[in-house]
């Protein structure tokens, strides 16, 4: 049974995706053999030639033989081939998540335990789970933004991304935006018997600070701001231009600049020292 709508639900207290193993997560296997045979095709003649300098010998005829100077691309071979293995297992995950959307289309609701939609979201969780780990363990801080748009997420131009967990689906992120460290951006979450499926949308010149969560269906206008060890609510929206914080968010403050803040705060101090003064009288 599949319910596309229910004004009514909500979540008694926080909790995460909720996605757990099943027999599927064993995609991850598939994916670092496909990445394996790819890196032993590729680098086949370069060992042939290393085997030839420590040995003497060939695992297979070819000319020419392996010379001195392979020992100093030994270690560019090493680092490249990471590369290699985390594009590899990407572009493969990135075709096999595709096929997954064509047999089964995401869309967004609320569903049961047990619907397809439960199970495709595991499926399609699990094929991104891997690759999107890789990229990010790299280190360039682009390359998870690659990763997160071969899997599907709408990121705009000049978006920090790194050190957190994005959902790889009805996602989107503006330009100039920024996420913090561990953040976690869900357009689904898993509470019970259902499956909360709802798009996040973040504006351009966003926000989003160290330790917060952000549930599925939460939409942040632009220039929007979530406080650090914040947390939103299912559907709720966040002004533009506005400080928020609270578990889950409940207050919101006005952005001030550096020069607003500092003539707050003399003006502060000299309200303290009036009024301290005027106490001694």
């Amino acid at each position: 049974m599949e319910v596309t709508e229910d004004p009514s639900f909500e979540v008694e207290f926080l909790s995460t995706s909720g996605v757990y193993k099943t027999s599927f997560s064993l995609i991850i296997l598939v994916q670092f053999f496909i990445g394996g045979m790819i890196l032993l095709v590729v680098n086949l003649w370069f060992v042939n030639h290393i085997y030839f300098l420590l040995t003497g010998n060939q695992f297979y005829p070819i000319e020419p033989k392996g010379t001195w100077f392979e020992w100093l691309l030994l270690p560019l071979n090493i680092y490249g081939n990471l590369y290699l293995f985390a594009f590899s297992v990407t572009l493969f995950s990135g075709g096999l998540y595709r096929l997954l959307n064509r047999i089964h289309a995401p869309k967004e609701g609320i569903f049961e335990k047990g619907s397809k939609e439960w199970k495709y979201t595991h499926r399609r969780f699990w094929t991104a789970y891997f690759p999107i780990w890789i990229m990010r363990a790299l280190p360039f801080p682009w390359l998870d933004i690659v990763s997160y748009r071969v899997f599907g997420v709408r990121i705009g131009r000049n978006v920090v991304a790194y050190e957190g967990y994005i959902d790889p689906e009805f996602v989107e992120i503006g330009d100039h935006t920024m996420t913090s460290l561990h953040i976690c951006i869900f357009s689904h979450l898993i509470y019970h018997d259902k499956i909360v499926i709802k798009k996040v949308k973040i504006g351009k010149n966003c926000v989003v600070g160290p330790q917060t969560i952000i549930f599925p269906g939460t939409t942040m206008n632009d220039g929007a701001i979530l406080g650090a060890n914040s947390y939103t609510s299912i559907g709720q929206e966040l002004k533009g231009e506005l400080i928020h914080i609270g578990n889950p968010v409940d207050k919101e403050f006005t952005v001030q600049s550096v020069e607003e803040a500092q003539m707050k705060a003399e003006k502060a101090k000299k309200s303290k020292k009036n009024n301290h003064e005027g106490g001694d009288e």
